[in-house]
């Protein structure tokens, strides 16, 4: 966290009558207990209905499944997003990814546990983040997956485990990508340590945005090839699809 992150947070403590806006960055006198004021309170990006029943993001009309979940074939069950990937969330995890303001997990995990308990019908057996590599685990100083499956699990009572599945392959970044290169980036770049950890388990997969689905896919696909039963995911937010 950096000095004036800091001083935000010492300031918070001292004057809570007037502190930011989780969202939007401005000091207000009538913060919820979500962080929020209430203009960002009303007009969160939550998905809405209709919705593809495969990836989860708002279609046009009343589909079963988007054409870009026919052709792509994911190997995971179903995948929930709860809000849409606006600028203004696009901040919000990059402050919590990229600034170390973890302490936001506290409010987007329990956004993800809210939805689970309302959007989900799912039965699991266990809550697995999205690994990070060791070199970028250290560079971050968390995995933001790991935090955010915590508040999920504590409020699901579903027990998360973050050692079973690694990432083994130090990959370059995503962003700016597109779905082909996303794949083979990630060729090769997961493992499970412990195929019986998993083995005929129903696994709820965790990560912070879709947008291709090609990490989760593939993670989906090494749980699956270990044993496990079936695998569904959830992420705070979803993206467009990188075309092509």
């Amino acid at each position: 966290m950096n000095l004036s992150s800091v001083l935000e947070v010492i300031l918070d403590i001292l004057y809570p009558q007037d502190i930011l806006c989780i969202l939007c960055q401005k000091r207000h006198n009538d913060i919820d207990d979500k962080g929020l004021c209430p203009v960002c309170a009303e007009t969160l990006p939550y998905i809405t209905r209709p919705v593809c029943q495969k990836c989860g993001r708002t279609v046009t009309e009343d589909t079963n499944i988007c054409m870009e979940c026919i052709n792509a074939q994911y190997h995971f069950e179903q995948a929930v997003p709860v809000f849409e990937y606006t600028s203004e969330m696009q901040r919000l995890i990059h402050r919590f990814k990229y600034q170390g303001v973890s302490y936001l997990s506290r409010t987007l995990g329990s956004w993800m546990a809210e939805a689970y308990k309302q959007r989900c019908r799912w039965d699991v057996d266990m809550i697995i983040p999205v690994p990070l590599h060791p070199r970028r685990e250290r560079e971050r100083g968390f995995n933001q997956a790991v935090l955010l499956s915590r508040e999920i699990g504590k409020s699901i009572n579903v027990g998360v485990n973050k050692s079973t599945l690694i990432r083994k392959k130090h990959t370059s970044t995503q962003v700016g990508l597109n779905k082909l290169q996303r794949r083979q980036n990630l060729w090769d770049a997961f493992e499970v340590t412990e195929p019986g950890k998993v083995k005929d388990k129903i696994i709820l997969l965790v990560d912070d945005v879709f947008t291709t689905g090609s990490t989760v896919d593939e993670c989906s696909r090494v749980l699956l090839q270990a044993g496990a039963k079936r695998i569904y995911v959830m992420t705070l937010a979803a993206g467009r699809f990188a075309r092509n």
